[in-house]
């Protein structure tokens, strides 16, 4: 009860500061009447939030430096989580989560290259169960590279009047895995992201390299990744996240992963997207010892989905899925064997502006099951977090999810809150088969 009240008070303070801070620009018959204050009357904050205000140089024309922009996102999550687990017994807990904080910068240089480079600077672990007690820490400062990456603009350097877009990008990249994957973390449209897009996705962070070519409504992307290490705490500590060997760009001696992406823009209102995964990595005999050579959870998967807006306030989005989560390359131990086989599931994702640009209601749906009894799995917020909860480290054959909230747009998606509350149950070979839980979750978003 106490942790629950101290989510509801925090996310109050969240909204209540927020409120106070953009209250608006003052009528006009309140305004200060001297003409010394038209500055700050005129001065509207989510323009000046929208428009990069961490743009500190711009000059096209420069060949040797044409840009110096720095941008960060900050974002805050609360959850209570109430639900039952396969050994019959209900539990309930309650979560705060500083989710993301991240800075980074743009350079644009020698009239052709690019530089982007972000850093985490957050790692709060206290979502984590009890069996991991030792990580529940919420640690602040640098911990790692989000992303790393430098593009060459061939179509510009090589007049290639054929392509809207040529551009060759090396370093450390945000893996994808359908729709969700690569929408950005500020622009999705639920607090969390689906369990199925998680798990192509698994906030993989592999060195590589990308070719990305737009022609008219074509955008295309194909690339070549090492799958690098990936360090684990025996398999107690998946909940624990990603935890790679490398903090920046790694090197290329381990096996290779490869993605094709292609984007279709029908219309204006109806886009269609295909991607491809394949992992060609094995995982380590001494895996559970504490290394893991296998970045992903799956040996391929393919992702078709379709984004369409019906009517000028609402929309609607699908995605299918399909994979194999490999044999026994994969999954070698005893333990593993029922993670094995082929996977698939749909998410659907319709939207409604109740109040155009500012109030957004959210619906979503997901089906996810595999061929053998432990192939798919839940998210680890928050279902799977609980000290409480018998839930089988949220593994089974068949899971569902409905989640229904609300946006609201304060300066759009650069400063928003969402709420939303989400029902799951998952099938599992785990006590008497079956976990369900409701949980109630808050997401407090704001980049430059």
């Amino acid at each position: 009860m106490k942790q629950q009240s101290k989510t509801l008070k925090t996310a109050a303070l969240l909204c209540g500061l927020s409120s106070v801070a953009l209250a608006g620009e003052p009528p006009a018959q309140t305004a200060p009447a001297s003409s010394g204050d038209s500055m700050f009357s005129d001065f509207n904050f989510c323009s000046w939030l929208a428009n990069k205000p961490g743009t500190v140089y711009k000059d096209a024309g420069n060949p040797y430096l044409s840009e110096v922009n720095f941008f960060g996102r900050f974002h805050y999550n609360a959850a209570y989580v109430d639900g039952s687990g396969t050994n019959g017994k209900d539990w309930n807990e309650a979560y705060t989560d500083v989710r993301r904080f991240r800075f980074g910068t743009k350079i644009g240089f020698l009239n052709y290259f690019t530089l982007k480079a972000v850093a985490n600077f957050v790692d709060d672990q206290r979502v984590n169960g009890s069996a991991l007690a030792g990580s529940r820490e919420l640690n602040w400062g640098y911990q790692d590279f989000d992303e790393a990456t430098l593009t060459f603009d061939a179509k510009k350097a090589f007049a290639i009047d054929e392509l809207d877009k040529l551009d060759l990008i090396y370093g450390r990249f945000k893996w994808h895995g359908g729709l969700e994957a690569r929408t950005s973390s500020n622009e999705i449209l639920t607090v969390e992201r689906s369990a199925l897009s998680n798990k192509l996705y698994d906030s993989a962070r592999p060195t590589g390299f990308a070719v990305n070519a737009v022609k008219g409504p074509w955008n295309a992307t194909v690339g070549i990744y090492s799958s690098d290490g990936r360090e684990v705490e025996a398999d107690v500590g998946d909940s624990i996240g990603n935890r790679f060997n490398n903090e920046f760009i790694g090197g290329w001696g381990d096996a290779l992963m490869y993605n094709t992406e292609v984007i279709y823009s029908a219309t204006e209102d109806l886009r269609f997207g295909f991607e491809f995964l394949y992992n060609g990595a094995n995982k380590s005999t001494n895996s559970i010892a504490g290394m893991d050579d296998n970045l992903l959870p799956y040996k391929w998967a393919t992702t078709l989905s379709a984004e369409y807006t019906f009517a000028s306030n609402a929309g609607v989005n699908v995605e299918g899925f399909y994979g194999d989560n490999g044999n026994i390359d994969q999954h070698k131990t005893a333990g593993q064997y029922d993670r094995r086989g082929t996977f698939g599931g749909v998410v659907v994702t319709p939207y409604y502006w109740i109040v155009p640009a500012k109030l957004q209601l959210v619906g979503q749906y997901m089906y996810a099951a595999s061929e053998d009894a432990q192939g798919i799995r839940s998210n680890s917020r928050y279902f799977r977090a609980s000290d409480g909860g018998s839930v089988n480290s949220g593994r089974g054959d068949e899971l569902q999810s409905v989640y229904g909230g609300l946006n609201w747009l304060i300066c759009g998606d650069n400063l928003k809150i969402q709420a939303g509350v989400q029902y799951e149950t998952l099938n599992t070979n785990a006590g008497d088969g079956n976990a369900d839980a409701v949980t109630y979750l808050f997401g407090f978003r704001t980049f430059f």
